[in-house]
């Protein structure tokens, strides 16, 4: 038995929108068609003399004639225009009345169109036999007649306008047509553009989660085709990454080696020779061991959890306070981030240090701005200068007024700072105050 093929979309968002393109057409083609012929004919259908002739006597006509009813019991109707005149004329000799039997006249005045009938009605009656002249009635009209056997028939229409009835009607049906196509064209779009959406979203995970899985190959053939790329993109950053950061912890590990030896020998050196060499080598140990620190944090795994933000950088003040240095929380709105704990920890631990050590004191606040959690690191101390600001996120970069062993600081502090920032789909940003002092802005996506 042969396998019913499950009707489905094209691969491709080109053929999607053909698709929608082409259904759209049809759909409003088959609703024009349907206003042009399925809808009725204008109530104030055109009546001969003849034909209203024939009325008045109940005979029927071939048209259909709507609007009519009886009119005035008696003969009050007054002709207004030589051509409502000529039209009772010609119905009197249809009744073979004489004219003064029949009294004819329009009650609404010809629309704007029409308006040329009421010459070619007279030009009509001047130029053909009046056995022949059978003019044409629009719109409203009364007319009485006294018939032959002497009573007496009346008619009149009501006007309902058949040219505004016939733009408003097709205006209502337009817009009846719209809102039928309005679901139709928000579903096709939605197919269209919820793979994008997804691969969009998926795409700025890659960026920011740490762990994340690779990008879901799913949706047209130009959507698969950019996620494998993103995929293999991922992977080639990853390698890379790893074979940096394993580049640089092997050079710092296999550093401490010679500088053991050189301490060795200067234990044979003068006093002075001895003192400022060991000095040095204890400098180049630290540098080597906040080096690797910050190569074990670029390849530690690390973890996506929803934090509340405010909770954790009151713990890091509380600790950073406990250990006697001068730091205040100012505000903390309690605001919820998605990320990894230990790494957030490090980066306001490493600001508040910088603050303390550069600044004199750290005011902290935590605030919510912008679908953003906006953390402020506060100091007190000189500033910095705008040529330092662009390179303090430089790995191993220290300011001038900086450049002392009594800090202890090698330039590392505010890259792990913006490494841990960007890991989170954040930013940081430095400034100086206008009461003076530094500002280091931290902003997170919320969760």
């Amino acid at each position: 038995m042969s396998k019913v093929r499950r009707w489905a979309l094209p691969d491709n968002i080109l053929g999607r929108t053909i698709l929608l393109a082409i259904g759209l057409v049809l759909l409003l083609t088959a609703i024009n068609v349907g206003i042009i012929f399925l809808r009725a004919p204008p109530r104030d259908m055109p009546l001969t003399s003849y034909e209203v002739a024939r009325l008045l006597t109940g005979a029927p006509i071939a048209k259909q004639a709507n609007g009519l009813r009886p009119g005035p019991s008696q003969l009050s109707v007054t002709p207004t225009t030589e051509s409502d005149q000529l039209i009772g004329a010609a119905i009197a000799r249809h009744l073979r009345v004489p004219a003064a039997a029949v009294r004819f006249q329009r009650t609404t005045p010809l629309p704007e169109g029409l308006i040329h009938l009421d010459e070619q009605i007279a030009r009509e009656a001047r130029l053909y036999p009046a056995s022949e002249f059978d003019p044409t009635i629009f719109n409203a009209f009364v007319v009485t007649a006294r018939l032959p056997d002497g009573r007496l028939a009346s008619l009149a229409r009501q006007s309902s306008d058949p040219g505004w009835s016939w733009q408003i009607n097709t205006a209502l049906r337009l817009l009846l047509a719209f809102f039928l196509v309005l679901p139709f064209a928000w579903w096709f779009a939605r197919a269209l553009a919820q793979p994008i959406r997804s691969f969009a979203a998926n795409v700025d995970r890659v960026g920011r989660e740490p762990g994340v899985a690779p990008v879901e190959i799913r949706g047209p053939s130009e959507i698969r085709l950019a996620a494998q790329a993103v995929n293999d993109m991922q992977g080639r950053l990853q390698r890379y990454l790893n074979e940096r950061t394993g580049v640089v912890g092997a050079i710092a590990h296999d550093l401490r080696t010679p500088l053991a030896r050189l301490r060795f020998h200067l234990n044979d050196a003068p006093d002075a020779i001895r003192c400022r060499g060991e000095a040095e080598i204890a400098e180049m140990e630290a540098m080597i061991a906040a080096t690797m620190d910050f190569v074990q944090h670029e390849t530690r795994p690390r973890t996506s959890e929803p934090i509340d933000l405010a909770l954790l950088v009151e713990g890091v003040v509380d600790d950073q306070a406990d250990l006697g240095r001068p730091v205040e929380l100012e505000g903390a709105e309690r605001v919820t981030v998605r990320g990894d704990a230990l790494l957030l920890k490090r980066l306001f631990n490493n600001l508040i240090a910088n603050a303390v050590t550069y600044g004199n004191e750290a005011r902290v606040r935590v605030e919510r701005e912008n679908r953003k959690a906006v953390v402020s690191v506060i100091d007190r101390g000189p500033g910095m200068s705008d040529k330092d600001i662009a390179r303090a996120f430089e790995p191993f970069y220290r300011a001038e007024s900086s450049r002392n062993r009594q800090t202890g600081g090698i330039g590392l502090g505010l890259a792990i700072v913006l490494g841990a920032a960007r890991a989170h789909g954040g930013e940081v940003r430095l400034a100086n105050s206008k009461e003076g002092g530094l500002v280091a802005e931290v902003r997170l996506p919320l969760a």
